[in-house]
């Protein structure tokens, strides 16, 4: 399993030695601390803010362009570098918005020439008002006895100045607000606005310098924050300290080390049944993705399997059932290359990276299996043909499909469940569902398919084999024909529950995959009312059209 055992760890010592054991703790970077003082003023003790410096070194590091970073930290000023690097920010978003305003003045300004109204126009007895009329409004015009003149024309509109000491009434459109300052200091203000962006740009590519001091200041200071956060955790009473915490079983050997060079006394149990361990992961670095997607719902418990690598491949290949298609398949994998390197920057990225290289392969995959290229099917002959193995139109086939992967799914889980009961008789129960599962796939499979009708009996014999196990199995109950009669038909009910959960599993299998086969019917479907619809011009409706409309309402139903 991906789920590293722990151990439950604790040291003690003298308290003068507290500070020093904490720090080799902290080099040594196994223990997962657990708070051996519960009091509400450590509690609620306020956590030093970094904000502004995460802030700089993030904008620091998203610059596209960046000079070779500086390794000494001699006679940097941190917080002069923070300061510097949040102006250019500020100062650099304030510019671009001010960019976008002028150069949507400088639009709406272009029809009406360079021109700057003089006061008695702007707040006199006569004003100008200025609308931007549609050609076929111009007639009404005719009617208005104010002067007004059209200074400009497009293809759209007309472009009219009309002097009036109010608002004039009756017009066509509303009058269009324009900027008081005229177009040419319009102009040169973008210019100026540039200028300074450009400024602002080779100032943060400067700063870029420092970006890895700046990390590693953060690192120092992170590193500090959790060393007086663990301090808080530690018990001190009467000259002594005691440290506890949960650590991988392979690092025991280091504690112990750690243990003797210090004079500590140290104890490392196993967990206990009351104990609520914290969960860590561990897989191979190719799979790690797979971490992710089952921590976006939750982190399994410590006690349970890691399902990372079940979804992990199950992702990829429904992803690859629902996308069909090796020519899409293929952009996807021209997309991916293109960004590789960028994603591989931090391990995060580098396990999204992973998954996406997985969905790839699979969808090519597939893709090849079910004959698809752009939604086309290779020529008959051609070795992409000979290459096509699945009828994605064979509704049976894929549905069988489904339910093998979802029975896969599970089967896969009840193993796993046994190994990790393998020393409770509750672990055959495991088995047992895994055997009903395996049963029932089995005996649906033979009666679909009268070649494989020899996989019926075998389903029914293991089918009654599984029942036989759960019943005898499920409890951890010692049998009794007295006592424990009541338990046990409780555990039974609880083990009918879990039946009808997997059922409910193999059921969402079975619509997922009634999607993928509307989604892969359609574009036939959607071709076929077409050709329907271009008849009943000319023609009575076809019932059989008629009904292949009733089939692709079935179908997405």
């Amino acid at each position: 399993m991906a789920i590293v055992p722990l151990v439950k760890v604790t040291l003690c010592g003298p308290a003068g030695e507290k500070d020093a054991v904490l720090d080799a703790l902290q080099m040594l970077g196994c223990l997962h601390l657990n708070d051996l003082r519960h009091d509400a003023a450590v509690a609620g003790q306020p956590e030093p803010s970094y904000q502004s410096a995460r802030q700089a070194l993030q904008y620091l590091q998203d610059s596209p362009v960046r000079r070779r970073a500086l390794r000494q930290r001699d006679n940097v000023d941190i917080e002069g570098v923070v300061k510097e690097a949040l102006d250019v920010r500020d100062r650099s978003r304030a510019l671009a918005e001010e960019r976008e305003q002028l150069s949507k003045w400088i639009t709406d300004l272009e029809p009406w020439g360079d021109f700057e109204l003089p006061q008695w126009a702007k707040e006199g007895p006569l004003r100008f008002w200025f609308y931007i009329v549609p050609h076929q409004h111009m007639r009404s015009f005719d009617a208005i006895t104010l002067p007004w003149r059209v200074v400009a024309r497009d293809h759209r509109f007309a472009y009219v100045v009309v002097i009036a000491g109010e608002q004039p009434t009756n017009m066509p459109v509303a009058p269009a607000p324009l900027e008081p300052r005229s177009l040419a200091k319009l102009l040169a203000r973008l210019s100026q606005v540039e200028r300074e962006l450009e400024e602002l740009d080779y100032r943060r590519i400067g700063l870029t310098l420092y970006a890895d001091v700046l990390k590693e200041a953060l690192d120092e200071t992170d590193d500090r924050v959790a060393r007086q956060r663990a301090a808080l955790r530690a018990l001190e009473r009467d000259q002594l300290f005691a440290v506890q915490g949960w650590a991988p079983r392979s690092r025991a050997a280091a504690l112990r080390q750690l243990g003797a060079d210090r004079g500590l006394a140290l104890t490392i149990e196993q967990p206990g049944p009351h104990d609520s361990p914290p969960t860590l992961l561990d897989n191979p670095p190719a799979l790690r993705g797979g971490e992710g997607l089952v921590e976006f719902y939750m982190t399994p418990a410590y006690r349970l399997w890691d399902p990372s690598k079940a979804v992990f491949f199950a992702f990829a290949a429904f992803f690859a059932m629902i996308l069909s298609d090796a020519g899409y398949a293929a952009i996807l994998g021209i997309i991916l290359l293109a960004v590789w390197r960028r994603m591989g920057r931090t391990a995060g990225s580098r396990g999204l990276r992973d998954v996406m290289l997985a969905l790839v392969i699979f969808s090519i995959v597939y893709g090849i299996l079910v004959g698809t290229y752009f939604g086309v099917e290779p020529p008959a002959g051609s070795w992409l043909a000979s290459l096509h193995v699945l009828d994605a139109n064979d509704q049976r086939l894929m549905m069988w499909i489904s339910i093998g992967v979802g029975a896969a799914h599970l089967i896969y889980a009840n193993l796993i469940t046994a190994w990790g009961r393998r020393h409770s008789a509750t672990a055959v129960s495991a088995v047992a569902w895994a055997i009903l599962i395996l049963g029932g796939f089995c005996v649906g499979l033979g009666q679909s398919y009268p070649e494989l009708t020899s996989l019926t009996s075998a389903g029914l014999c293991a089918l009654a084999l599984g029942c036989l196990l759960v019943l005898l199995f499920t409890s951890e109950r010692a049998f009794s024909l007295a006592g424990s009669r009541f338990s046990r038909c409780a555990d039974h009910l609880s083990a009918s529950f879990m039946g009808i959960i997997l059922t409910d599993q193999r059921l969402l299998h079975q619509q997922l995959l009634r999607l993928e086969t509307f989604r892969q019917r359609l574009p036939s479907q959607i071709e076929r009312l077409l050709q329907w619809h271009r008849h009943v011009q000319s023609h009575e409706p076809r019932r059989e059209q008629l009904g292949e409309l009733d089939q692709l309402i079935i179908v997405g139903g």
